[in-house]
């Protein structure tokens, strides 16, 4: 969601939208594991520019840290089958804290059709939520 909005942010206004409702709302509740963390940085400096700073810093700001335990860890690498172990991390963050995923990644769409964690899509959640 958030290279989506970076990347083309003239035509993913509803994108940035949310966005801004996740960082503005205090009831919507932000987590991130430390490898969201480090990809959100990662992407500030690839994109530089005053915009992506901005957007990066207010996510990292809201965000809740979560340690994930290895028991959330080994539940999502039964459901997600990719080499990217951030992928699982980030799927097991939202299982220990209760928190919807919202990605447009395919390798997340077995875990959210078993019912392990709920994920929406950026376009779900944009309906939901503005």
């Amino acid at each position: 969601m958030l290279i989506a909005a970076l990347k083309r942010p003239r035509r993913e206004t509803d994108t940035l939208r949310l966005i801004t409702k996740i960082v503005q709302d205090p009831n919507v509740r932000l987590v991130a594991d430390e490898l969201l963390l480090e990809e959100m940085a990662r992407y500030a400096e690839l994109l530089k520019s005053p915009t992506t700073t901005g957007i990066i810093a207010a996510l990292t700001s809201k965000a809740n840290l979560v340690g994930v335990r290895a028991k959330y860890r080994s539940i999502c690498k039964a459901y997600i089958k990719t080499p990217d172990k951030a992928d699982i991390l980030h799927a097991a963050a939202c299982l220990q804290t209760d928190a919807t995923l919202i990605t447009n990644d395919r390798h997340f769409t077995r875990i959210g059709k078993e019912g392990i964690v709920e994920v929406w899509s950026i376009s779900q959640a944009i309906k939901r939520l503005l």
